[in-house]
């Protein structure tokens, strides 16, 4: 943490005069002020020195308030702390005994899963390919079968697909996709970035897309393949190929960088599996208050419909997430830099737009969560600031008089954290 420290200091003193400079004695460093500007409605928000411990600000910090996709920290620290590192899953084919001409394909809760083959490529990082496990499984058969039923077993995830807390046209818009066993990227339409087509918009029936790419792939030798459900009574299954996924660390790397709904959906439900409570929605508040918990960090006012925020009916205050931020940095040593895996302003993701101008800050000095649903914009994170102290912060702005130039003053409200560090006050 220290040479953290002094290298910050180091861009700080040579940083360009459109940089903000850290403040003088007689600067005021009273931070309430900057919250009654225009454009931040009703704020709500929390300040932590990491360094000593201390409570620099508190406005409204303990009250509730809808937390759009800043909820999704405690989604990404969940799965940090409580799945195995390098936790990965494996898509699966089987062959069934008494049945040469039927295949078994078995989804595993794979968030980025791909249909696509290099040198196409879609958001996800390295992802493993349902083309590539199609080959496999035409390689483990004898030679010359032909394929007359794929039967699709997408049962790794219990419960109701689409959550009923989210908006019915999220369901297709690209927001969010139903949550199934079986999918490929993300359940987008084209998800080919290299693709002047390509569409995040999702589709209604994510299993019944990746059954049919995944017989596609197959060839010649499905062409008149039946797809068709899991049957009831029991098979005698022997399985020929498998595709692993790429592990936890990557999906929360790409879900907290990109605020990627639906992959963090996937996400909660891999930890609430692992720790079974069950993998329907409403396994995600009690999944997250059990690392909260462990963490020593107090739950009280959260609410979690989702694990995404995308639903209005969550609940969260700044105390919460500002403590879950500061918790999980205890565990740098175990399960790394938790910093590390949030956006920032130099490099792709949600804030490479953002901190420019009068916001400009030294590269690398702010890792943030960004938010936003209709009427609520949200922003929690690390910044180190011109003084060397690293702080946590959680910012929420709602109601009226929020809109368009709302993520340009909470980010100002960062700036004046980075200027001020250890003075800041209420």
């Amino acid at each position: 943490m220290m040479f953290r420290k002094l290298a910050v200091l180091a861009i700080s003193a040579v940083a360009l005069i459109t940089f903000a400079q850290p403040v003088g004695a007689k600067t005021s460093c009273n931070f309430t002020p900057f919250t009654s500007a225009g454009k931040l409605g009703k704020f709500y928000g929390r300040v932590l020195d990491l360094d000593t411990g201390r409570q620099l600000v508190g406005i409204r910090a303990t009250e509730q308030t809808p937390s759009a996709s800043v909820l999704k920290v405690l989604t990404g620290i969940s799965a940090l702390m409580q799945l195995p590192p390098k936790f990965t899953v494996q898509t699966k084919v089987y062959s069934v005994a008494g049945a040469p001409d039927t295949v078994v394909l078995q989804g595993a809760g794979d968030p980025t899963l791909s249909r696509l083959l290099p040198p196409h490529y879609t958001t996800y990082s390295k992802p493993a390919r349902l083309p590539r496990l199609a080959a496999a499984a035409l390689r483990a058969l004898p030679s010359g079968t032909v394929i007359k039923h794929i039967i699709v077993d997408d049962s790794y995830f219990q419960g109701v697909a689409y959550n009923p807390f989210w908006k019915a046209s999220d369901r297709t818009n690209g927001y969010v996709s139903p949550i199934v066993g079986l999918a490929v990227d993300g359940a987008r339409v084209n998800p080919d970035l290299t693709d002047k087509h390509y569409s995040g918009v999702r589709v209604t029936d994510p299993v019944a897309q990746a059954a049919q790419v995944f017989k596609v792939a197959l060839g010649s030798q499905a062409t008149t393949a039946s797809i068709e459900a899991m049957p009831k009574a029991p098979l005698e299954l022997t399985q020929i190929a498998a595709v692993t996924s790429s592990t936890v660390e990557t999906w929360v790397d790409h879900a907290m960088k990109y605020s990627d709904n639906t992959e963090v959906e996937y996400i909660a439900r891999q930890v609430s599996k692992w720790q079974d409570l069950g993998t329907n929605y409403k396994s995600i508040e009690p999944m997250v208050k059990v690392t909260l918990a462990q963490l020593g960090v107090s739950s009280k006012g959260l609410v979690m419909k989702d694990a995404a925020g995308l639903a209005q009916a969550d609940r969260v205050t700044p105390q919460v997430i500002s403590d879950a931020l500061a918790a999980i940095d205890r565990y740098s040593d175990s399960v790394g830099d938790f910093s590390s895996y949030l956006a920032n302003s130099t490099s792709a993701g949600t804030l490479s737009t953002r901190f420019k101008g009068a916001n400009k800050l030294p590269a690398g000095v702010v890792q943030a969560k960004t938010g936003y649903i209709p009427g609520l914009y949200s922003l929690a994170g690390y910044v180190t600031a011109s003084d060397g102290h690293r702080l946590v912060f959680a910012f929420f702005a709602r109601g009226g008089g929020v809109g368009g130039g709302t993520r340009t003053k909470l980010d100002s409200l960062v700036v004046k954290a980075y200027a001020c560090g250890a003075r800041l006050t209420n």
